[in-house]
């Protein structure tokens, strides 16, 4: 099988060039060319994933990170409220993408609540989570599950002050109902490891939301940390080893474990050395086979691989070759055309799978400590 990735030289490491740059020249390929509308067509709207709210929520960000900021004349708040502004129809419905960070609905409602601070809107939010309980079917994982669920009553807590009457009820309510579902917890009939769709993402957004939960989740972790394979990578679901060579991307494998472990460290104590351990073991996976053919990414790209990389040549040079220079001339250099072929799963502009708004997100906090990963860790 041909590799998923490039093989790095030592002896020709690239640095990242002006992020700031970067940074105001993919906002402004954002409001330029997938700018705010009166109306969204229902098949666009992807929660946090993909779509307008996904914009929305990252131009939220971008105004907290970096006020200063001025996009195409107008401060960066002023373009996450305007994409947040446009009608969703009449029909958004809970469930039409799981109950996860893509639906719409519920991610439609996070997030202006967060923009607005408007108390009914948070009343509006909560009611429709309060909905989950009530179906089973429902996964556990971030993506289209009850996890993604947490995540956003966390988002909801952090953005809106004095919320937590209202979110911390259904933050328990939709906790015990994950945690009573585990801890052998599947999506699709298959028991998940990875950050979007298995056991550590579930870790992260539980204890995350309520770091209380840590002394439940402890024994799960140290399972999960005993799974690492021998080249530092984590298997993508339970039972497969795929030769030390399995993806190695923030969605499965080392990656999303890494960036998770960073989070949650913090919270459990008695695992610090394990932990670190196994982050370090991590990384060097990451920086061996990481440096991702697919288009750069938060998901399952560079991106999202350069932010659990420590400080210095290893992060840089990911960052690098993610240039947009660099990855169009890759791209016309490449005579096999994989280099660098699109991964958004054809949703362009896409907040996580595309690689403007990661771009975005990247530049804007690669230069932290220990960068963490929009619509995951980052609250």
């Amino acid at each position: 099988m041909e590799s998923r990735y490039i093989v790095s030289d030592p002896a020709n490491l690239l640095s990242s060039g002006d992020t700031d740059a970067y940074l105001a020249a993919a906002l402004e390929d954002i409001v330029g060319n997938y700018p705010p509308r009166s109306r969204y067509p229902h098949e666009i709207l992807q929660g946090l994933w993909s779509g307008p709210t996904g914009m929305g929520y990252l131009l939220l960000q971008v105004a907290s990170h970096r006020p200063d900021l001025v996009i195409s004349g107008q401060p960066a708040m002023h373009w996450a409220r305007a994409y947040m502004a446009g009608s969703r129809g009449h029909n958004l419905r809970l469930g039409s993408h799981g109950c996860g960070i893509g639906d719409e609905k519920l991610a439609f409602e996070a997030v202006r609540a967060a923009v607005s601070k408007d108390p009914q809107h948070v009343r509006d939010f909560v009611s429709s989570v309060s909905q989950i309980l009530a179906v089973d079917e429902y996964p556990d994982e971030t993506l289209f599950g009850r996890a993604g669920a947490l995540y956003m009553l966390r988002l909801v807590r952090h953005w809106v002050p004095g919320s937590n009457a209202r979110v911390d009820p259904a933050v328990a309510e939709i906790s015990n109902t994950i945690l009573n579902n585990g801890p052998n917890w599947k999506w699709r009939g298959k028991r998940y490891l990875g950050a979007v769709h298995g056991d550590v993402g579930i870790f992260t957004q539980l204890v995350l939301t309520s770091p209380s939960l840590a002394p439940r989740i402890e024994p799960l972790l140290r399972r999960l940390l005993d799974m690492q394979m021998a080249d530092g990578n984590w298997p993508s679901s339970e039972g497969q080893t795929h030769g030390g060579k399995g993806l190695v991307q923030f969605c499965h494998g080392a990656p999303g474990v890494i960036s998770s472990l960073l989070s949650l460290r913090e919270h459990f104590p008695q695992l610090h050395d394990n932990i670190d351990r196994a982050v370090s073991r991590g990384r060097e996976c990451v920086w061996s086979q990481g440096l991702l053919k697919k288009e750069p990414n938060l998901c399952h790209g560079i991106f999202g691989n350069a932010l659990t990389l420590p400080p210095g040549h290893q992060r840089e040079h990911f960052l690098g070759i993610a240039a947009p220079e660099n990855v169009s001339d890759m791209k016309k250099s490449d005579p096999t055309g994989t280099v660098f072929e699109r991964a958004d799963y054809g949703r362009s502009y896409s907040a996580l799978t595309s690689y403007t708004p990661s771009a975005v997100w990247t530049w804007l906090v690669c230069r932290e400590e220990e960068p963490r990963v929009l619509a995951y860790n980052d609250i």
